[in-house]
Formats: C-alpha cells, structure tokens, sequence
C-alpha cells in the first residue's frame, strides 16, 4: 500500500503533532499545526492595505505545514507573483506567565513577514533555515492572539532552491515545516555542539565534549546553575555556575564503557539539561532534553591497497547508499507524517541500504532524529542555486551555515557535500576562476571550520579541486562497457597524486574512491525497470577493489524520474530475480556481502550452422567476494547450479556442487577461485546461480550470471522431434509474422520490434502456417501451442502520466497489476482462455534488456493442448485438413472484464528464448518422441 490521506492526520485533526525538533525537546511547547485563514495576494495589496490587522474575510483555508503547492495543503497551486498571507489565532498557557514567548518555525520558503495582534515581530529569509522570534511584548495572556505571516516565494534561481525548478519537480512555496510555540525562561539554552573525542585509530574514547550557548533576552544580574543529566546513567550529573551575561559554556565528562554508534547498533545516549536560579532554589528557567551519539567518522591512505579507505568508529566502511530526494507526492518536500518519515528509513533498510544521500535538501528534523535512532548515515548535500552572483554566494553560504549549525549533533550524517555536478558553480570554461575555483575551495575550507569533525565533498561527480572523497557518477545502459571502464579506473587512474577527476592542476590526496550517483536508468530514461542492469552494474563496482562505496539513484520514483527501488508513493516493487535464482531479494543487490561473478553481464554465444558436435565449450567463471559485515567468521561454503532454458521454455537444472572456502579476509575484496562448467550446443538461455552460506548454513549472498546461445539465423520455423514411439512435428511462428492484427486502440507497434507483437485494447491478431506437406491425420494424437504472452498496458501503467516519455515501460509492481482475458482458436475452434494477470517488466525479462527495446517487457509462458479424441479433437482435425494450414487467433473479446490488450514475445525478446510455436504428435512405432515435450 501506498500512502493514503486518511493515514495522515491524527486523532486530534492535527498534522505532524510530534515535537519538531526531538533533539532539541522543550516541555512547554505548543503545536501551531492545522487549518489556518489563506489568500493569495496576486496584485501585492496586502502590506498597503494592512491586511496583518485583518481578522477574518480570508478567501481560503490552507492546512499548515504543507507547501500551497502541495494536496496536502488544500490549495494545490502558486500564484504567479509568488505572494500568500497565512492568519491563524491562539491562546497562550496560562502558566506560560511571566516566559518568553518565542514563535518557532521550522522552515518557510522563501521570505516571511511575520505579525502577532497587528505588531511587526520580525521577518526571515531562507527557504531552508529554522527561525524565532522572540514575540513576549505583542502576546496577550488573557484573550487570543492573531498570528499573520506574508510569505513571498518566486523560486528565484539566485537562492538555494535545490530541484525546485521547472525542468526538474514541483516547487515548494510558503510554510513548509511545523510552526510552534515555546515558553522559556530568561536566560534559556539556546543550542549546543557536542564532539564525542577518538583515539588515533579512529575509535571514541568516551570522553564528550561540548560547547552550550545561552541566550540573555534581557539584563539578569545573577549567575545561573547548569546542570547536566545522563537520563540513562552512563556518566555523573554534571553542575557548574555560569555567571550573569557569560553566553558560551564548555563541558566535558567521560563514558566508562562507550557504545559507538553505527547503522548497526545505533546506540544513543539520551540527556537532560537543566537551568536553574542561583539564587531561588529550585525555580527552573528553562530545560531541554536531547541525546548525543558516539561515533567518529574519518578517511585513512592505506599504502598496502594504495587506497583510501573509510573508517567509522575505526572499522572499515564500505558505502551502500541510496539517492533520497525526500519528495512525496501528496506533500511534496513536507512529509505527510512522522511515520512516513520513520518508514523511509525503514524501507532503505529493509533494502540493504546503510546509507541515504539526501539529495540538495535541508530535510526536516525528525527525518534525521530517525537516522539517528533506527541507524542509518546521512549524506548531506546542501540546496544549490543557479545563477552565480555575489547575492548567491552569500545566501549560499547563510544557508550552509544554518543547516550545520541546526543539525551537527545528530550522529548520523557522516557527511557535508556542498556542490552538486558544478550547479551554481559552473565549469572553469564559463564561469570566471574566483567563483568557480577560489570560492569554491573557500566553501571547503569554511565547511572544515564551521564542522571538523565531518567529511566534506567540494563537488560531487566530478572536476574536484579539494575533497574527503573521489566521487565520480554514471548512468547510461551500456553494462558492458561500463565493466570494463569501472575496472580501468579502479586499476590505474585513482590513487594519491592522481590527476582524475580533478581540475585546475589540482591532484588526489589519496581520498576514498566513491560511487556518488549512478544508474541504469536515468532521470529522463522515462518509467522502466532497473533491476536487471542495476545487479549488473553492482556486480562491476563490487568487483573494484579500490572502491569505498556508492550511491544508488534512488531510493523512492519521484514524479516523472522512476529508478526508484520503490514507487513515488513508497509502496513495494518487484525485481524477478527469484526467477533465475530462487529466493534472491532485493536485499542481494544492496548487501555489505556480494558475490562477484567477475564477467561482462552481456554474453552472446553464436552456436554453429551446422549440426551440434559431441564438443562443448568450456566456460571460466572468476568469483570474487566483497565483505564488508564484519560478521563473518569460520569455513563458508560456496554453492553453484548451472541452469537452462531451452527453445521450447523447460528448464533443464544440474545437482548443485559446493565447496568449502576459508573465512575470507574481512573489509576488502578477495578471490573466491573460478567456477567452470561447459555451455549446452543448443538454443536458450544458460545461467549460473551462486550463493554462499556461512559454517550453519545461513545465507549470506545470491548472484547469477547468463549466457544466451541462440543460432545466427533464428530457430528454424519447421522441426520434427521422434521420441517414445511419437513423430512431433514442430511450427514455429514468429510474432511479427500476423496476416492481420485489429486493436480497438493500437494495432501494431509504431514500428516492428524483432521478436514481439502487441495490440492495445480489444481485438486479434491472426497467424497462418501452411502444411508443405502431406499430413496422415489418422496417426494424429495432439495437438499442442506454447507462447510467452501478456497484457499490453500503453501509458495505462505508467506513474506519472503529466510527462509521458517513448520508452516508458513500468517496472512490475505489486499494487498496479494490468490484467487481461485472451481467447484462443485455431482453424476457429476455442482451444484455451487465458487470464494474464499483468504486463510486467523487470530482471526476468532479460531479452528485452539485452535487446535494448521495452526493457524488461516479458510474458508468461502459456500452454494449451487438444487431444485428437476429445470433441475438440474431432472439430480440429476436420477443419486443419480440409484447410491445409493451421490459423491460430489470439483475442481480447469485447465481453470480458479485462480488456488489456496482448503482446506476443518470440525468440530476441522477453524471459523465454523461444518462438511461439504448435506441436503436432503422431503415433510411429519404434521411434522416440522427445520426453520433454
């Protein structure tokens, strides 16, 4: 299931009624979340007309905190200038007496103008950028309050904006994040920095330091006493009197036994801190609790791999990240819920992921409050804007600055990245060098201050000048070329003072070596299945033994881009992999262990002319084993099963073989040895499914690898078998081969795709084969057809229908079947009805990928048979002798329920490599009929 309205609001009609900022958690809070009054100011009359005095006479009502762009919000659109008022009332707590009142919002983008009972308390711009306003003089205790924001948005491509822009997704307008209210005391704990200290190996001592800022609203002459909890007893309170005025605190203690967070135990340790008078004991001034995390994060030049490696807590790490651009599409950067939040997190694991790269946006709080508590890091990149100015630059880096500022204790992000693909920077060809170069290496070294204890990339993907990492991205489906290309990089082109990758004569410092992006299918390659070439791909990474990591893109679809490993609106996929190795996940794909079969995904064999010999060729298949669990140990056992589907869609399976291997040398990429076997001299399609199991036989990876063995001219359209006292003589049809094909929609493909046919709607298509020769009737038996045949969807499946693309086939998706009902007759005899559940597409329908057309379209194989001595028989028989051919006609009637169309896939496409085809049994004493018909 995908998200729905009804899971959105709590019981009390309230969006996102959670604490927005759980690492930052006062008691006395007050959610200002909810339906508030709502006009567009089109013609920019509100500020001459004062309408921050106004109180009621609101054209519409707007559900905060969600974008006026978004569903959720009620609106659904922008103005064309940009401008929207919001106005809310609300009354304050009666023992809020005597507070300071401060008006929390957690994100409004671009620029607010804010009122309380008519009063100017402040304004703020940064679309991304936590504020509060201190608004004790404008509230009122006793009656309520009137709370008015002008917000004024014009996606101005100056500004930190991310992928708010026309070419890329729906923008974000207006107040984006919660709204609430805070009553503190005077002074009050403004924020904190904590840095958990590490030992030279990378690995946390125990001992925390931290810096605690105080706020002084107003004069106060006596000292204050802060106080410092371990709400789980992990270390000693700690007190220390900080005198009148005195705004930055340091603190220190120590932990006796640390527990390290990581993705795999992501232990925190929760807090309280507490500010008290001096001088009237026991009166509170203001408390919050947070937690803090103990985790180091660090790169290392190992000379033995002449490599750097990543270390977390001291412990190699290898990076198995997602894309995350955190959109959704009832909110669109506002999360629906907090559960919705907390699933994302969820799914990326359940996906094998331990790494999310959020992608060119200042996610909301509770987002990274999930990291932090189901473990799992963050990649950060900050917004980018487009058009380089002096302006830019410094709203750039406010930006920046806010977002470290607000989020560097959370110990998940493990990483700064602050440009994208040279966007808002440009390339040294067309932007002047102070921008391009010595502002940007300027923005690395301000990140290094503002934040020493994290990685920073200057520029991800590629021309670096100063980074922690040698991050390079790539899409494209040439699986093959990039085997070889990933494998040349790896071996000779990265490594200390290599000059890839970087620019301006800049070279490398020996910094890890990193997949940031890459794909199978790319942002504008339309809606298609991406597994089978992403297994591929991962397979050539896996493979490089320099390589610390990548990033998959992307964790979710998001509006026209569809390489999600879920949809847009998070429910599940399918991958097919299952089909050729049983019980192999998704989780196969993204694991820390994986089995390399160390070959070209891609392997075509032309099998000979002339008649098959007694000689087989031998084929060498290197394994290889990247590990990076750490939670290996003992002999593991390596299993292996040759597999193969022939010409006539049975499948044909050796007795698995195995054998025992040592522990493999963890964090690193080894060699398993090779696996050998021999390739069948006869058409179809020949795997090799591997996995390995640990010393009690548990799983620990899957992965296959395919040969097609097809002969240069296609299965011949005529075959005669003799087995077990039968002659079978075998028609085989191509798909494009019709003699008519009439659709209610869609007749035939805009133009012929080798190896399948389709029509959409209702209707039939028609094949004719014609008997060359004499047939003898009376020593019929049978008749049987076989095919791969499905449904044929058009844009019906498609998920974002708004930007339709040519190649567009949506991957198989458990919540979005396609069915359809198709009738079979030959010479006019119903001899089957088929209910087809779907028209799917993913890793099964390998001949589409290798074809390169309607990736990973494929059909189910169906199968009807009539016996000449069934009243069918009698009618058959009849009518294909006095015709002298076989007319078969496959149609979608017009009175089913299911008028999905059909597509007929041959020999060059979908899962079976076989043409459909008819068998015609016939009795002859002393010969064999082939058994595996």
């Amino acid at each position: 299931m995908g998200i729905t309205w009804l899971s959105l609001l709590t019981v009390s009609g309230i969006p996102k009624p959670e604490p927005p900022r759980p690492d930052w958690l006062r008691p006395s809070w007050v959610c200002l979340n909810g339906i508030w009054s709502f006009s567009f100011d089109e013609e920019d009359k509100g500020l001459t007309e004062r309408w921050y005095e106004k109180k009621d006479n609101w054209s519409l009502r707007i559900l905060v905190p969600f974008p006026w762009e978004s569903a959720l919000s009620g609106i659904g659109r922008k103005p064309k200038n940009g401008i929207g008022w919001y106005h809310r009332t609300f009354q304050l707590p009666k023992d809020w007496a005597g507070k300071t009142i401060l008006l929390c919002f957690g994100a409004v983008d671009w620029k607010a103008t804010v009122w309380v009972n008519g009063h100017y308390v402040g304004e703020h711009e940064g679309g991304y950028s936590e504020f509060r306003l201190n608004i004790t003089k404008a509230v009122s205790l006793s009656s309520p309050n009137s709370l008015v924001v002008r917000v004024e948005d014009h996606t101005d491509k100056e500004t930190p904006i991310g992928k708010q822009v026309e070419w890329w997704y729906t923008s974000t307008s207006g107040i984006w994040q919660t709204v609430w209210l805070e009553a503190v005391g005077n002074p009050y704990l403004q924020s904190w920095r904590l840095i958990a200290e590490s030992d030279s190996k990378g690995r946390p001592t125990g001992r925390v330091t931290a810096k605690l800022f105080l706020n002084w609203s107003q004069p106060f002459k006596d000292d204050v006493l802060l106080t410092v909890q371990s709400l789980d007893r992990q270390f000693a309170t700690i007190s220390t009197l900080v005198p009148a005025g005195k705004k930055e605190v340091d603190l220190s203690w120590t932990i006796s036994r640390p527990r390290f967070w990581s993705p795999e135990t992501p232990h925190l340790y929760p807090v309280r801190l507490t500010l008290k008078h001096r001088s009237r004991t026991g009166t509170v001034l203001d408390q919050v609790e947070t937690y803090f995390g103990l985790r180091d994060i660090r790169w290392v030049y190992d000379d033995e791999r002449r490599c750097g490696i990543l270390l977390l807590n001291g412990t190699p790490l290898y990076l198995r990240g997602a894309l995350d651009q955190s959109f959704n599409p009832l909110g669109i950067y506002t999360a629906p819920s907090d559960d919705f939040l907390r699933q994302d997190i969820v799914k990326a694991k359940d996906a094998g992921f331990n790494m999310l790269r959020i992608h060119i946006k200042i996610d909301e709080p509770r987002k990274l409050y999930w990291a932090d508590q189901l473990g799992i890091l963050i990649q950060y990149d900050f917004p980018s804007f487009y058009t380089p100015s002096a302006r830019a630059r410094e709203l750039f880096e406010r930006t920046v600055y806010d977002a470290i500022n607000r989020d560097f204790n959370h110990p998940s992000i493990y990483c700064w990245t602050i440009f994208n693909e040279e966007w808002g920077i440009g390339s040294v060809a067309n932007t002047p060098k102070d921008h391009r170069v010595e502002w940007v290496e300027e923005m690395f070294r301000k990140v290094k201050t503002w934040d020493p204890t994290r990685l920073v990339q200057d520029n991800t993907g590629w021309a670096h000048l100063v980074t922690d990492f040698n991050s390079f991205h790539w899409y494209g489906r040439d699986v093959n070329g990039f085997h070889f290309w990933v494998r040349d990089l790896n071996d000779k082109r990265v490594g200390k003072g290599a000059d890839w990758n970087f620019i301006e004569g800049r070279r490398s410092r020996g910094e890890p070596f990193v997949n940031n992006e890459f794909g199978y299918v790319a942002a504008g390659d339309g809606d298609g299945d991406w597994s089978w070439g992403v297994l591929s791909l991962i397979n050539s990474l896996s493979a490089c033994d320099r390589l610390m990591g990548y990033t998959y893109t992307e964790l979710t679809d998001i509006e026209w881009e569809h390489n999600g490993v879920y949809n847009y609106d998070r429910s599940e996929k399918e991958f097919g992999f299952d089909f050729w190795a049983h019980g192999m996940t998704v989780r196969d794909l993204f694991g820390p262990d994986f089995i390399v079969l160390d070959l070209p995904a891609v392997k075509e064999i032309r099998l000979a002319k002339e008649a098959p010999t007694s000689e087989t060729k031998e084929v060498v298949v290197p394994v290889l084993f990247r590990t990076y669990s750490g939670q290996l140990s003992g002999p593991l056992r390596l299993y292996w099963q040759w597999r193969f589907l022939d010409r006539f869609g049975n499948w044909w399976e050796e007795t698995p073989q195995s054998r025992q291997i040592p522990t493999p040398p963890p964090f690193r990429v080894s060699s398993l040895g090779d696996i050998r076997g021999r390739l069948p001299q006869e058409p179809g399609i020949l795997t090799l499914v591997v996995w390995l199991v640990d010393k009690r036989e548990r799983w620990v990876h899957t992965n296959y690898t395919q040969w097609w063995l097809r002969q240069p001219d296609g299965l011949p359209l005529k075959e005669t078998l003799q087995d077990q006292g039968l002659e079978t003589l075998v028609y085989r049809f191509r798909p494009t081969d019709f003699t008519s094909s009439q659709f209610s929609i869609k007749s035939r493909p805009d133009a012929p795709i080798p190896g399948k046919h389709y029509g959409l709607g209702t209707g039939s298509v028609t094949y004719e084969i014609p008997f060359t020769e004499p047939i003898d009737w009376d020593r019929w038996v049978s008749l049987s057809l076989c095919c791969e045949i499905s449904a044929k969807a058009g844009r019906e499946k498609v998920d974002w229908p708004q930007r339709v693309n040519p190649q567009d086939y949506p991957q198989t998706d458990e919540g979005k079947k396609f069915p359809t009902t198709v009738i079979v007759k030959i010479n006019d005899v119903p001899i089957a009805r088929w209910d087809l559940p779907d028209d799917p597409a993913d890793a099964q329908g390998v001949l589409s990928h290798w074809a390169g057309k309607e990736r990973g379209s494929y059909g189910y194989l169906m199968r009807a048979q009539v016996n000449a001595d069934s009243p069918q028989g009698v009618a058959l028989r009849n009518r294909l002798s006095a015709a002298g051919k076989i007319r078969i006609v496959f149609e979608v009637p017009e009175n089913v329920v299911h008028k999905g169309g059909l597509a007929l896939y041959g020999a060059e496409m979908g899962c079976y490599p076989m043409d459909p085809f008819i068998l015609l049994r016939f009795r002859k004493n002393g010969t064999k009929a082939d058994q595996r018909q």
